[in-house]
């Protein structure tokens, strides 16, 4: 993966593409600009990338593209831009998008398929036209004023331009200390630094002053419905879309590697990526999982059913896995970095994942994330929706089914009717546990003064309304955007074959019963790949993974007296403590306290906005 970056400006470029171009060192050493009148853009891309080094432009036509892209359907694009087949291979894929904007201007994202971010500047029309694809799987951060425009493929790069503020925006830092997952679509840690949001393109006019437009081009809502087939027939189209998706997103040459929890989704992409690799006559894909290795578990961890399904995927397709938690020093450095920055609040096991994968010659990790709101969703909100349409025989039977008690199964549909938290906070209370919003270390005074970004409410009624919701939640853009500028730091580049545009679109247009049957959640991915996968990943219907929380929490607990030390060693206290409740943190980072009531992501939060 590479990365990019543009200023607008009516001084030109200057020395502000540089500065941004030099704060984009880590995406690669291979680096090329082009400046136009009163515009600038650059790229930069790994060594031997096999990419052309210079900024694609068109002189005809007053156009220039900074790409950072991987497409799907560069046939079935070629073959609608008229390109003959013998120019076909010679041609990068900025050259491709280019040739798309020439021939459908501002629509061209709509005939893309694949992993894109890219800014293309058309110096007759004297606008920047820029767009991100359709879940951000590349990133794109940008700040604008009313005489200048800057954007990258990393916050650090819009920064680094003189004329944009540093600021913190304090409505995201107190929506931060108190929720799970505060981000939203467009903002970003800091005041001028905004994000393009997945499916959409920002159009930015260079006049007299800089005018931004966004616009949506993706809109799931719109799938039609699938036409009528039988479970099998089903079947076969979801093994033929996700194979393929699969095989588009394998690296042409080298070592691939593969996310591999044991659970269903990265099974069957590990799975379909191996026999894939075996039939182009390529080894198979190394694996590497969030779980210690066997002789580095705690008691109570060995054996457990995580390690059994990981081992029936790699005996069968005859892969090697590597197994890594963090340590103690490496939980420390993650606690240490600043959250403002995208790859620091990623999942805690994945850092020590990106340096093994990256030791092993790794270069692009095939993930299953995204697969829980797609093709292998839980069928949530079908019983919410046969209640509040009345169809209470349909939900009766639905509930005798699944083998649930009919008063546990009404109360599990009804009380998120009331509020989404509610049945989370009665578990809670009757476990004698603190409610989630007593649980956050942010500063009161701090909570007085600034209204946190409000915060959607999601109502989960009817299937396809709540995977809507789901897909567009931001969740998945965060943890992609965590995951992409983390794995830079290691040379690793992500991709997801579940979250393949055709193959959500599939997803959105199946109807309620291919994703739950009887007791069966996920009930379309678990028949298809059944002849593939081992019954007992297959047919497993739990999700817990305590093989590989119990090491990362001991890990955790060992760092937090090291991080205590650093903080009060301090001669004065950390610039952003006055957003965080300082004396409940430090008591929160006594090791047996924590032990005793383990409660990882307040402290988490905390540590991660405090710049130490």
């Amino acid at each position: 993966m590479g990365a990019i970056c543009g200023i607008l400006s009516p001084d030109g470029a200057g020395d502000s593409l540089a500065a941004a171009m030099d704060a984009l060192d880590a995406y690669g050493a291979d680096g090329a600009e082009w400046r136009g009148t009163g515009a600038g853009l650059g790229v930069r891309r790994p060594s031997g990338a096999g990419r052309a080094r210079a900024i694609c432009t068109d002189a005809g036509a007053g156009l220039a593209v900074a790409a950072d892209s991987r497409l799907d359907n560069r046939e079935e694009l070629c073959g609608a831009l008229g390109i003959p087949h013998a120019e076909r291979a010679g041609l990068v894929e900025d050259d491709l998008i280019l040739r798309a904007y020439r021939r459908w201007d501002g629509d061209c994202p709509d005939h893309l398929l694949g992993d894109y971010a890219f800014a293309i500047w058309d110096a007759k029309q004297r606008v920047l036209v820029c767009a991100r694809d359709h879940v951000g799987a590349r990133p794109f951060y940008y700040a604008v004023t009313p005489e200048r425009f800057v954007f990258a493929s990393a916050v650090e790069a819009v920064l680094a331009v003189p004329f944009v503020g540093d600021g913190l925006d304090e409505a995201t830092v107190a929506a931060y200390l108190t929720r799970v997952s505060p981000t939203t679509a467009t903002r970003t840690f800091f005041k001028a630094v905004r994000k393009l949001p997945p499916g959409h393109t920002l159009t930015v006019g260079h006049g007299s002053r800089c005018t931004a437009r966004l616009r949506r081009y993706w809109r799931p809502e719109r799938t039609p419905r699938a036409a009528s087939a039988t479970d099998a027939g089903y079947g076969e189209q979801f093994l033929h879309i996700c194979s393929q998706a699969v095989k588009a997103r394998l690296p042409a040459a080298g070592t691939a590697g593969v996310h591999l929890s044991g659970g269903l989704d990265s099974s069957g992409v590990a799975v379909l990526a191996a026999r894939e690799l075996r039939r182009q006559g390529r080894p198979p894909p190394l694996a590497f999982s969030w779980l210690p290795g066997r002789d580095e578990t705690s008691p109570g961890t060995a054996g457990t059913s995580e390690y059994d399904l990981v081992d029936a995927v790699c005996e069968q397709e005859k892969l090697t896995v590597f197994h890594r938690s963090p340590s103690v020093e490496d939980m420390v450095a993650v606690l240490s970095r600043d959250v403002a920055y995208p790859g620091v609040h990623v999942h805690l096991n994945e850092e020590v994942v990106q340096r093994c994968a990256a030791e092993r010659g790794v270069e692009v990790l095939l993930s299953g994330w995204g697969g829980d709101e797609g093709v292998s969703f839980d069928g949530r909100g079908r019983n919410a929706h046969l209640l509040l349409s009345g169809r209470l025989g349909r939900l009766l039977a639905s509930s005798r089914e699944g083998g649930a008690n009919p008063l546990k199964f009404l109360a599990g549909v009804v009380l998120p009717l009331v509020h989404p938290r509610l049945p989370g906070n009665l578990r809670r209370l009757l476990r004698g546990e603190e409610l989630l919003h007593r649980r956050w270390l942010i500063d009161p005074a701090f909570a007085r003064r600034v209204k946190p970004l409000p915060e959607p409410v999601p109502r989960f009624v009817g299937v396809r309304r709540t995977q809507l919701w789901l897909l567009q939640a931001g969740h998945l853009a965060e943890r992609i955007e965590g995951w992409a500028a983390g794995g830079v730091r290691h040379g690793i580049e992500y991709r997801y074959p579940l979250l393949d545009r055709r193959l959500l679109e599939f997803a959105l247009s199946l109807p309620p019963e291919q994703f739950r049957h009887g007791r069966w959640s996920r009930w379309l991915v678990r028949r298809a790949l059944d002849p593939m996968l081992p019954a007992e990943v297959c047919w497993n219907p739990g999700k817990a993974d305590p093989a590989r929380f119990e090491p990362m929490a001991a890990a955790f607990a060992g760092a937090l007296p090291v991080v205590r030390r650093k903080l009060e060693t301090r001669m004065e206290p950390p610039s952003r403590a006055c957003y965080i409740d300082m004396p409940r943190l430090l008591e929160r980072l006594d090791t047996e306290r924590f032990r005793a009531r383990p409660q990882i992501a307040p402290i988490r939060a905390a540590l991660l906005l405090l710049d130490f």
